[in-house]
C-alpha cells in the first residue's frame, strides 16, 4: 500500500525546507523543486505552490517551525517510553 502524507501540506513544505536546508540530501545539492518532487511522488500529494506556502511559514509570528517542534518532543517522548 502506498504512504499517503496525512499532515497539513504546511507541515510538509516545512520539512521539505528544513532537509534542502540542511545540506543533507544529495551532499547539499538537492533543490527545493527536486526535494519537493520526491515528497510529492513518495506520499502521492501534490504541494502546488510551495514557495507562498514557505511565505507563510515565514510570515509567523510566533513559530516558525512547528513542525520541527513537534517532531522533536514526539522522538523525545517515544525515547522516554522506550527507556520506561
Amino acid at each position: 500500500q502506498p504512504l499517503k502524507w496525512t499532515g497539513a501540506k504546511v507541515d510538509l513544505v516545512e520539512l521539505v525546507y528544513a532537509l534542502q536546508a540542511s545540506n543533507m540530501i544529495n551532499n547539499g545539492n538537492a533543490g527545493i523543486k527536486e526535494i519537493a518532487k520526491g515528497f510529492e511522488d513518495l506520499f502521492s500529494i501534490q504541494l502546488g505552490e510551495y514557495y507562498r506556502i514557505f511565505l507563510e511559514i515565514r510570515m509567523r509570528k510566533n513559530n516558525q517551525t512547528k513542525l520541527l517542534d513537534f517532531l522533536k518532543t514526539c522522538i523525545e517522548n517515544r525515547v522516554i517510553e522506550a527507556d520506561g
